[in-house]
């Protein structure tokens, strides 16, 4: 076990609506050790971005609020911090990359003030030295001709551009943690690539921990040591990588896997998991899955599972593992 700089413990986030109470996390616990990459799977809706904006304390406090739990991160509870405090970890110590780029970038502020804001907000910097130290920067991610960048607005570049300002914005503190969210899924498989080939390399260099959030499993593959999948607002399956993809016991964890293309089912139509993810609101005991899953019994009805360690560090929550 290396040094655990982040750990999430029965993590409850919920969201207040006309409906009613929406759990969109209900009892999410994690563990970050220092430049480890964990993986956080599942379909649009299962609470991905809601545990990431929860760590961030950027759930909005007109419509939702973290109900329970804790967030410890170098012996503080970010929940219980002060709005004041939190402003100084946010962009510093924990940064996150966003999902869509051009919608987070701001389009009236160059990218040279905005990366530079970075610099003199959390370091203290004259415009001077910030504009130098976004250069660097700018270069460090692989964006070409910083210098030009620094004058250009969002709309002026590609997609693959705007995200590598992002996680120049997002690393220009070094933080311990950095949260990727979806940092892939606008582009192309080219930039694709090249993206997760510098999250990498940088992870590397700055030995900063980073949470990986997509739906993607062939980016977890190639980018994770540690791999979560959340279903419903829960935790179902964890393990490391390997564990996930060679020997996955979870149902959920086995129909995502079944659904992905692959060579060695050419030809062949590939396994549909029935159904969809339901309202988080709508739970009213037992298994999350229990409506989709092939294997139910009479227990996964009335029962919910709780996670239980397979041995290795591989937890799963299921009644039939």
């Amino acid at each position: 076990m290396g040094e655990i700089v982040l750990s999430v413990k029965g993590l409850k986030t919920y969201f207040y609506t006309k409906s009613g109470v929406v759990p969109a996390v209900d009892g999410l616990d994690l563990e970050l050790e220092r430049g480890e990459t964990l993986g956080i799977v599942g379909e649009s809706g299962c609470g991905k971005s809601t545990a990431a904006l929860s760590i961030m304390g950027l759930i909005p406090s007109t419509e939702g609020r973290v109900e329970q739990g804790e967030i410890l991160f170098k012996g503080r509870n970010l929940v219980t911090l002060p709005r004041v405090e939190m402003r100084k970890i946010r962009g510093r110590e924990i940064s996150m990359v966003f999902q869509e780029p051009m919608t987070s970038l701001n389009p009236v502020l160059t990218i040279g003030r905005q990366v530079a804001e970075v610099f003199v907000v959390h370091r203290g910097l004259n415009q001077r030295e910030a504009l130098k130290e976004t250069i660097k920067m700018l270069s460090l991610v692989g964006l070409p001709m910083p210098e030009l960048r620094l004058r250009e607005y969002s709309h002026q570049l590609s997609g693959g551009m705007r995200q590598r300002v992002m996680i120049a914005m997002a690393l220009a503190c070094k933080p311990d943690v950095l949260i990727a969210d979806e940092p892939t899924s606008a582009l192309d498989v080219t930039v694709q690539a090249q993206i997760l080939q510098l999250i990498n390399e940088l992870k590397e260099r700055l030995g900063t921990a980073i949470i990986l959030i997509t739906h993607d499993l062939g980016v977890v593959a190639e980018a994770a040591e540690k791999v979560l999948v959340m279903y419903a607002g829960k935790a179902v399956e964890y393990s490391d990588v390997n564990g996930i993809f060679d020997n996955p016991e979870h149902p959920y964890t086995k129909g995502l896997l079944a659904s992905i293309p692959g060579h060695k089912k050419h030809g062949q139509r590939l396994d549909v998991m029935e159904g969809s993810t339901p309202n988080p609101g709508d739970h009213s005991g037992g298994c999350r899955f229990y409506p989709r899953c092939r294997y139910a019994r009479g227990i996964c009805r009335t029962s919910e599972p709780e996670l239980f360690d397979l041995g290795g560090g591989h937890l799963c929550a299921c009644h039939f593992v």
